[in-house]
């Protein structure tokens, strides 16, 4: 009996569905023995730790699973990602393309299909989401685990499902199933897995009669949409709105979800911009008043000369306390980052001096 056969025998016997799919997508070296596979090839070659130091993925596969498929940053605002994006599958790959969006590699799962102006983030499949066995020794529940295996809780925004009552493997569970979903759609021709083997989004031993294998292996899983985390219920996140989100309510006017400004230049750059642009219209709207002041229908008009006189005052006082404000910004973010710079570095250096023992 060949590996593949042995494999979905074993997947069809989980009752919870284990591995949503049996089919081997990695050449293991001898077929014959689907059960043993490497870790090392399979694994970044190092990930970072909670710590900020650096690990091998086989010290502790636990944590690089964690790291690899961490959701926390979308599942604390869970109920708000229906102004971020609409709950449909992710458009392929080659529709991102005709909206002129350029791919950029991310390993962050809570970037993934994550999109700005020109341009859209998407994870590469990790190599151990291949692999069927691996689902089953280090995603699957333990057998004594007794957490809630579909959890059906409804949040405000709609019929988004909540990981309530979930152990940690199964979040992780949902979490890998649900990014394989988003694989579904963004590769559903074979001109988008060709896509994906250049942008190296998918590993080149897996061939299109494999991938179109996995993809009806996944969509047949019963009741897919209550098994899935639910982030990946809604496909592409609109990043514009998820720094604003993280801005007003998770405290962090700054940074938002991502940074915008990596330099001070940038963060000039950025809010002169819109500043210079009031300050046209500003001028064009005094010209316009200053016109409407020469006319004899106006000029005698009370009401507009107030408007005139109001705006008047407004046009001198509003481009000097948007400036103002805007240095008021700078010098708070300046501080800010000193001060949050010092205290790092002094915890990072302390971290270092008790993990060498000194």
């Amino acid at each position: 009996m060949s590996g593949d056969v042995q494999i979905g025998i074993q997947a069809e016997k989980q009752q919870d569905h284990t591995c949503p799919f049996f089919v081997q997508l990695l050449n293991h070296g001898d077929p014959s023995t689907p059960n043993d596979y490497p870790l090392h090839p399979i694994f970044p070659a190092s990930y970072r730790t909670t710590s900020e130091n650096l690990a091998a993925p086989t010290e502790d596969i636990a944590a690089c699973v964690q790291k690899e498929l961490d959701l926390r940053r979308l599942q604390i605002i869970i109920t708000r990602l229906w102004i971020v994006g609409r709950p449909t599958p992710p458009r392929s790959l080659h529709h991102q393309l005709l909206l002129s969006r350029d791919i950029f590699i991310t390993e962050q799962i809570d970037m993934h299909l994550v999109w700005t102006s020109g341009r859209i983030f998407i994870k590469p499949v990790p190599r151990f989401l291949l692999v069927p066995r691996f689902w089953i020794d280090h995603l699957s529940c333990l057998p004594c685990c007794t957490c809630t295996r579909s959890p059906r809780r409804a949040s405000s925004a709609g019929n988004t499902l909540l990981n309530d009552g979930l152990c940690d493997r199964r979040r992780l569970w949902r979490s890998a199933l649900g990014f394989l979903f988003s694989y579904t759609a963004l590769v559903s021709h074979e001109s988008d897995f060709a896509i994906a083997q250049e942008k190296k989004l998918i590993p080149t031993e897996v061939s299109w009669a494999d991938w179109t294998s996995l993809v009806k292996q996944v969509l047949a899983t019963d009741h897919l949409y209550q098994k899935i985390d639910a982030r990946f219920i809604y496909g592409e996140l609109r990043l514009s709105r998820l720094n604003k989100i993280y801005r007003f309510t998770r405290s962090s006017f700054l940074h938002g979800y991502m940074s915008q400004w990596n330099r001070y230049g940038d963060f000039f750059q950025n809010n002169l911009a819109w500043l210079a642009a009031a300050t046209v219209y500003i001028a064009l709207v005094l010209t316009a008043m200053q016109v409407g002041l020469a006319t004899d229908a106006l000029a005698e008009n009370k009401a507009f000369q107030s408007a005139s006189y109001g705006f008047t005052a407004f046009s001198i006082l509003g481009p000097l306390i948007a400036f103002s404000l805007i240095i008021l910004t700078f010098c708070y973010m300046f501080i800010n980052n000193w001060i949050s710079t010092l205290a790092y570095q002094k915890k990072r250096f302390n971290d270092i001096q008790r993990a060498q023992g000194v």
